[in-house]
């Protein structure tokens, strides 16, 4: 009887409980390009409501791909056996809490840029806590001093029904993988961003993704240190409160927030959504067929930049459009950060030049 490739077995495995799983590489940890019917060469774009491919048993459209279907799965490793699980955050019902621990040197106003968003200067904690550079190495010391700011000891606490699914990764940094929070819609908030959780502290919610607990890449295994995957804990109430504050919804005046728009949704709204999706299909899929060094920071940046230009003629929501390009992005081989500060950036640059609707 043949063995199932590891990934593969992990894939099912997590699927059967109702994470959402898609091919990653095991090298860039990216998701795999689309199939030649999507690619650049393609007579036309499969957008990823309506594409063929994906029933045929192809990992088009990155994580907006993700499944729990079996069959689906397995299709996927059979044609890379090679390839490792990423799990879809938000169609799993989960937050991902990345705490990196790279040595990167902490930004010099670090007032500021401990917390993004929070002047610590003007917070009643003291001075002691935070001025002292050197006790700020890594996103586990941002982490518990935002716990300290917010009047706990440690960032969770241990009772089972917080009990997050600890996993340590190849470069020595650690994922807590939540369940998310009911009746709010998250986005990711990266910690290169001004609407980041700490500093070198990443969210991975909505449609961002990370590596499945358990798998082994090039780079190493990502280990589950505690917790398991079956039973997963909830944020507690004064984290969730701060994962809403930087990666919720962007206006949080009424007490139910709405709702992010699905693709299934906004597409028959408006001729200028419909417009504005065409071109984001369109870019996506001639993107997600780069690699290396040949033009995808230029590619998604002009595509960032066409897109702010026509933002102001849908229902689209700045969040929506950078999850989107910041996908694609990512897609092509793109670090995660960096495909949004592009996202983010160009989108802002276009949104200065609007645009209208070429007939």
């Amino acid at each position: 009887m043949t063995k199932r490739p590891a990934g593969l077995a992990i894939a099912l495995a997590l699927a059967k409980l109702g994470w959402h799983v898609f091919p990653l590489s095991p090298r860039t940890k990216g998701p795999l390009a689309n199939c030649k019917r999507c690619g650049p060469k393609a007579r036309t774009a499969h957008p990823i409501e309506t594409c063929p491919c994906i029933a045929d048993g192809a990992w088009c459209h990155g994580v907006r791909a993700a499944t729990t279907n079996p069959q689906r799965i397995t299709a996927w490793w059979r044609r890379a056996p090679h390839a490792v699980p990423g799990i879809a955050a938000g169609p799993s019902g989960l937050v991902l809490i990345d705490i990196d621990t790279h040595g990167e040197p902490l930004p010099d106003d670090h007032a500021t840029a401990l917390l993004p968003g929070i002047d610590l200067r003007t917070e009643l904690i003291g001075e002691a806590t935070w001025r002292n550079r050197s006790a700020f190495r890594t996103g586990r010391d941002s982490l518990n001093l935002l716990a300290r700011l917010r009047g706990r000891r440690n960032p969770w606490p241990g009772d089972a029904a917080h009990q997050p699914l600890v996993v340590t990764t190849p470069s020595g940094g650690t994922h807590l993988w939540y369940r998310a929070p009911d009746g709010v819609t998250l986005h990711q908030a990266l910690a290169s961003t001004r609407r980041a959780l700490a500093w070198k502290v990443d969210v991975k919610a909505g449609w961002s993704y990370g590596i499945a607990p358990g798998v082994t890449t090039t780079a190493g295994t990502y280990a589950i240190a505690s917790g398991t995957v079956a039973v997963i804990g909830f944020m507690p109430d004064w984290l969730t409160r701060e994962v809403v504050r930087v990666a919720g919804p962007e206006h949080r005046d009424t007490t139910t927030p709405p709702a992010r728009p699905t693709p299934a949704a906004v597409v028959s709204a408006d001729r200028g959504t419909r417009y504005l999706l065409t071109v984001l299909d369109r870019g996506d899929a001639q993107l997600r067929t780069k690699r290396g060094d040949d033009g995808r920071k230029q590619r998604l940046a002009a595509l960032a930049y066409q897109a702010g230009g026509l933002i102001h003629l849908s229902q689209l929501t700045e969040h929506d459009v950078i999850d989107r390009l910041a996908a694609a992005g990512i897609a092509s081989g793109l670090p995660a950060r960096k495909a949004e500060d592009i996202a983010r950036s160009s989108l802002a640059n276009g949104q200065r030049r609007p645009l209208a609707i070429r007939n």
